[in-house]
């Protein structure tokens, strides 16, 4: 394992450091996640996490699922944002996420959706319940509940374009309606980020974390509200991930402003995730999109 501490010589904002592993060191980590939530680490990156999921790119990009994407940012310049599955967070098509009635109908067709997706042999929540788990000391990890019936949707999957991108934000959203069937239990001071990279992009959409959190004053906003991604980058600490297909991140977004950066060549940013966060007693983590 590697703790790189990140050089913000000059720079404004909170310290940033990231661990990176393979996935051979995965049971040897009690307390990462803790550490992350936290705010002790501010992210990690697991090599070869799940080095079959390469081979999912071609089932994702194929024609037979095209009818199963949305694109929840349509209309967002430069952000359109291609999605299978539903998402607990703000869209440029809703403003305040899904209702719980969509989100709940969303969640029971997720197993017939995804098993169109990737099959039944490679259909990934068992083994990301595994990763979770490893790193964190063998505490349970498992989608959350939603009601008695059905879980959150364990994750999505996702397409960035050549040219889109994913504007700088913090994921701080439980003020959302949809976000009263989290049970009582999970701890919402903040939440972490997580996904699986498909198929990486010929060039540009990295993930980029600062040293700003989304709770601090004077955050340098433009007209529109938008982050002002020039004084982000020269005000700030940075680190970008340079993550490669089979590769899993799990990072503080719902402290840490993030963004990622417009997508260069002829091929999408493949990955599947969502969110997560730890239950109030410390004793496993539960994860949802």
């Amino acid at each position: 394992m590697q703790i790189k501490p990140v050089d913000t010589t000059g720079r404004e904002g909170h310290p940033l450091s990231m661990v990176e592993l393979d996935a051979a060191e995965l049971d040897a980590q009690p307390e990462l996640l803790i550490d992350i939530f936290e705010a002790r680490q501010t992210g990690v990156v697991v090599r070869g996490a799940l080095p079959e999921f390469a081979e999912a790119a071609a089932r994702i990009s194929d024609a037979a699922v095209a009818d199963l994407w949305a694109s929840p940012n349509q209309g967002m310049p430069g952000g359109d944002l291609k999605v299978i599955g539903e998402a607990a967070t703000p869209t440029f098509t809703k403003l305040r996420g899904p209702t719980a009635e969509q989100y709940g109908d969303a969640s029971r067709r997720h197993a017939a959706v995804m098993t169109k997706v990737f099959g039944a042999d490679l259909e990934p929540t068992a083994r990301i319940n595994h990763l979770f788990s490893a790193l964190n000391g063998g505490r349970p990890a498992a989608p959350a509940r939603f009601d008695a019936d059905i879980s959150w949707n364990p994750y999505t999957v996702r397409a960035l374009g050549p040219g889109q991108q994913i504007y700088a934000h913090h994921d701080l959203h439980y003020w959302l309606a949809v976000y009263d069937r989290l049970p009582e239990t999970l701890d919402r001071t903040s939440l972490l980020s997580w996904f699986l990279t498909v198929q990486a992009p010929e060039g540009g959409g990295a993930l980029t974390v600062y040293g700003l959190w989304g709770s601090d004053p004077d955050q340098p906003t433009l007209p529109s509200r938008f982050l002002d991604i020039e004084a982000l980058e020269a005000r700030f600490g940075k680190h970008a991930f340079d993550l490669r297909a089979g590769d899993l991140v799990v990072f503080d977004s719902g402290r840490h402003v993030h963004r990622v950066t417009p997508v260069t060549g002829d091929h999408p940013r493949l990955t599947l995730g969502g969110f997560m966060t730890l239950d109030t007693a410390r004793r496993g983590a539960a994860y949802w999109s």
